[in-house]
């Protein structure tokens, strides 16, 4: 088969923490540039990772950057967009070494505004805020609060945090994550706790996109964006031989559990998604891979819902997914009225509503027609000059 098109989502290298607890000693003045922010690890995973795209890609793509080749895209975030400048380097390394005037390739990354991008997952969604509440309020979630119960108990007490759920433990989980690497994490955070926040993470990721709603809002637009490259690929209109998006841990999990890959855990740093398009004579064939260990060159195949094998015929891979890609943000993330009540108290509260609704309507007529009658009794004056009342 012969590669036609190829498009890769990965998450940013390694960073640093992005908050921290009341009782840490490790504070933002103790890492470099602060919270959220790529670290030197991280850059040069990036670059490694450049250059397997470029093993990847290379029969794709010119040696030197050529606009209608490729295009890159990124989330409004230092540590992602500075992950894609990290990542060109490695895909476009520099020809000639002797020429120290330009030591490197100049490439566009294209972003727009962290609360308008809603191809990569991060707008300002109240509908999807509103999805998450109610996945935080599903019995899965309950069970999985009551399981590790007393375990949120030690936490509150060695982070000085409250009310730590499922949820919200992802704050510490992270941290420590971090710290740990960095030789930076307290006392009480030995292997057990770590395991324990890991394990309550990996949950809390697959609890979030096991909802096909969050999953067509947050994934569905990066596989539409993809499928539509790809579809312009065959049709011969205007298209990339290779796309790239520069996002975070979230987008590839929500991408992953919109193709029906979605398994408790969450991507590591420089973890791949590779979504490609085949041909064989006059057929074409998607296939999806997944890099999910940082600094590995394995990626693995998967069979997708509906497909025959890893190989999946496009028109196939069209007919599972294309009937769920979303509208646009203007339309899916309208927050939705709550549904009303079907049990007794609910109907009774709708019967109230009408009888009042009606008693207001009725007392409106009443008071109508008793103005009628007035107005019946009293005929209007005559004879008066009206221009005489002009002083």
């Amino acid at each position: 088969m012969q590669l036609i098109a190829g498009h890769v989502l990965y998450r940013h290298g390694d960073r640093t923490p992005i908050t921290t607890f009341p009782l840490d000693p490790v504070k933002e003045k103790d890492w470099p540039n602060g919270y959220g922010q790529l670290t030197m690890a991280g850059i040069e995973q990036q670059h490694r990772l450049g250059g397997y795209l470029r093993s990847r890609y290379g029969s794709l793509l010119s040696p030197n950057y050529t606009t209608s080749e490729i295009v890159i895209r990124s989330t409004d975030v230092d540590r992602t967009l500075m992950s894609a400048q990290s990542n060109i380097v490695g895909l476009y390394p520099v020809l000639n070494k002797t020429d120290d005037k330009v030591p490197i390739q100049p490439i566009p990354i294209h972003t727009v505004s962290i609360n308008l991008d809603f191809l990569l997952g991060q707008n300002d969604c109240p509908r999807y805020d509103q999805l998450e509440e109610e996945v935080n309020e599903s019995d899965d979630v309950k069970k999985m609060n009551q399981y590790y119960e007393s375990f949120f108990k030690n936490l509150q007490e060695w982070t000085g945090l409250t009310n730590i759920t499922v949820y919200n433990a992802w704050d510490v989980a992270d941290t420590i994550f971090v710290e740990h690497i960095y030789n930076k994490a307290p006392t009480w955070a030995n292997d057990a706790v770590r395991q324990n926040l890991s394990d309550v993470n990996d949950h809390a990721f697959h609890f979030l996109f096991a909802n096909n709603d969050t999953q067509r809002i947050r994934g569905g637009p990066s596989v539409q964006d993809i499928w539509l490259n790809m579809n312009n690929s065959i049709h011969k209109k205007s298209f990339k031989k290779v796309k790239v998006y520069s996002a975070h841990d979230t987008t590839v999990s929500a991408v992953l559990a919109f193709l029906g890959i979605n398994y408790p855990h969450q991507p590591q740093y420089a973890s791949a998604l590779f979504i490609d398009l085949y041909q064989r004579n006059t057929s074409y064939f998607v296939k999806v891979e997944y890099l999910n260990v940082t600094d590995s060159n394995i990626s693995y195949p998967y069979v997708l819902n509906g497909c025959p094998a890893v190989e999946c015929p496009f028109d196939t891979f069209t007919s599972v997914y294309k009937n769920r890609f979303p509208a646009t943000a203007d339309v899916e993330c309208v927050k939705k009225m709550p549904p009303m009540p079907d049990d007794d108290n609910g109907k009774l509260l709708i019967i109230i509503i009408i009888v009042l609704v009606g008693l207001i309507i009725i007392t409106f007529l009443m008071f109508l027609c008793m103005h009628l009658r007035k107005s019946d009794r009293d005929p209007p004056l005559l004879g008066i000059n009206r221009s005489s009342q002009i002083t």
